[in-house]
């Protein structure tokens, strides 16, 4: 009797598992069909196919197979792929849900506009700070249209051009490059399998110099020419209004794709210097493709070639001076204030040493509010010093008035703004402020004229406090 009731138990138990074991059997054979229709569209629109026949790709297509067959979510399985091509042999590979045809993918592009944050303009005494944090978006052409007439109107004697924070995207990078050039230049060339198929050197300006340089700001357009054609070639021509100052182009290993494609076109010019650090080495063309059971492909269908420096993918754009990017700013700004190179890179280095020391790191943080028309004015945006023992302070003058403010850095990586229900600051009380990305604006009334101290507490990671006392 009771060895039958073990077998009875044992029967119950593969009974209750054997649905879930069929389940996930299923999942993972789409997912390997899924792996089998990735190496095929790679096989097929890849720039170039030796490319994969060398061992690094060959090993990670293994590894993508490997994931299929025990990943238990489709979740999963995109998280898996996508941290496996995080240091895959090259660029632009990723994989997601389809949220729209990959035919339709081109036209979303070309309408998509992305928000006020792609670009900001400020301003220290003559000299604009451009900010430009992606190429992707229509509004993002038109905003930097637009601040090149404010510069131009301002007469601004220097232009800072920050790229840091700037990850690539589609043609915003031609108005910001062009309004700085004084002659048409050829920059680059981007290289399809076409030219690959014939070929086993690298392209150089002789291949096209017959060949017309592409124009447009239809990516359906230009996908579809480099795909056709084994060379295209890249040429930038003057906008107007003109910029002839000196320009100076800050950089990061973040700055990637299309805004090392822009960086290298700038540095053409005499009057631009770059700053910072070399950038990501992710310069390739990307074009979306279906997969089977809802899945979507971004895959390299070109590599460009710069005419200055040669392939950029895997190597970056170097800078004229290598300097952390957290300081390339302040470099910048006091080297426009004449300031010799030799004593601005000590200083610079001053403030890199001493940020090693404080809990935010080498993260400059600002008071931006209406009161400075949230850092868009930089010469009244007052910087946060660090004090010592996690206290941060800054000294503004503010006339009588309500104002909303946050502290941050500029690229608003965070900021520390309000708890919930704990908007309002009044002077000489401790408040407690919630570190986090997107936090309530905290409100401060000033009945008269006043000079004031911040003082952000963040010696406990738990709880920053600021605490307002008139100066």
């Amino acid at each position: 009797m009771k060895q039958l009731s073990i077998i009875f138990v044992a029967l119950m138990i593969v009974s209750c598992n054997f649905p879930t074991s069929k389940k996930g059997n299923l999942l993972n054979q789409e997912l390997l069909t899924v792996s089998d229709s990735i190496s095929q569209l790679m096989s097929k629109y890849h720039y170039n196919p030796k490319e994969l026949k060398k061992g690094d790709y060959l090993v990670l297509e293994k590894k993508v197979k490997n994931l299929a067959k025990r990943v238990k979510t489709k979740e999963e399985f995109i998280t898996g792929f996508n941290e496996l091509w995080e240091n895959g042999p090259f660029s632009h590979v990723s994989l997601s849900f389809s949220e729209r045809k990959s035919s339709e993918m081109a036209e979303f592009v070309d309408t998509l506009r992305v928000g006020n944050q792609s670009v900001s303009l400020q301003w220290a005494d003559k000299t604009a700070i451009l900010t430009v944090n992606t190429m992707m978006g229509v509004d993002t052409k038109e905003r930097i249209f637009k601040a090149y007439r404010e510069i131009a109107s301002n007469e601004a004697k220097s232009l800072i051009i920050d790229l840091r924070n700037n990850k690539g995207g589609t043609f915003a990078g031609v108005p910001l490059v062009s309004h700085v050039l004084t002659d048409s230049v050829d920059v680059g060339i981007f290289v399809s399998r076409k030219w690959w198929k014939n070929n086993t050197r690298e392209p150089k300006l002789e291949d096209v110099k017959n060949l017309k340089s592409w124009q447009g700001w239809s990516l359906k357009t230009f996908w579809n020419d480099i795909q056709e054609k084994p060379l295209t070639r890249v040429q930038f021509t003057p906008m107007y209004p003109h910029f002839n100052g000196h320009v100076y182009v800050l950089t990061s290993d973040k700055s990637a794709s299309a805004a090392e494609f822009a960086i290298d076109a700038l540095a053409h010019e005499e009057m631009v210097t770059i700053i910072g650090q070399t950038t990501a080495g992710e310069m390739l063309s990307q074009k979306m493709y279906d997969l089977p059971y809802g899945f979507q492909l971004s895959l390299p269908i070109a590599e460009y070639y710069s005419i200055r420096i040669g392939k950029i993918e895997g190597k970056g754009v170097k800078p004229d001076i290598s300097i952390d990017q957290s300081v390339a700013m302040d470099l910048a700004i006091l080297l426009i204030n004449d300031v010799k190179l030799e004593d601005a890179l000590k200083k610079v280095q001053l403030k890199i040493d001493r940020a090693d020391e404080q809990p935010l790191g080498k993260d400059e943080i600002y008071l931006l509010g209406n009161m400075n028309d949230w850092g868009k004015k930089w010469s009244i945006t007052p910087c946060f010093e660090y004090k010592g023992k996690g206290v941060y302070e800054a000294k503004v003058t503010l006339k009588k008035g309500i104002y909303e403010f946050k502290i941050a850095p500029m690229n608003w990586n965070f900021d520390f703004g309000a708890n919930p229900n704990q908007e309002k600051v009044v002077l000489e009380e401790k408040i407690s402020l919630s570190k986090a990305k997107g936090s309530k604006n905290l409100t401060l009334e000033i009945e008269n004229d006043l000079k004031l101290k911040f003082s952000l507490d963040v010696s406990n990671e738990k709880s920053a406090t600021l605490y307002i006392v008139k100066n």
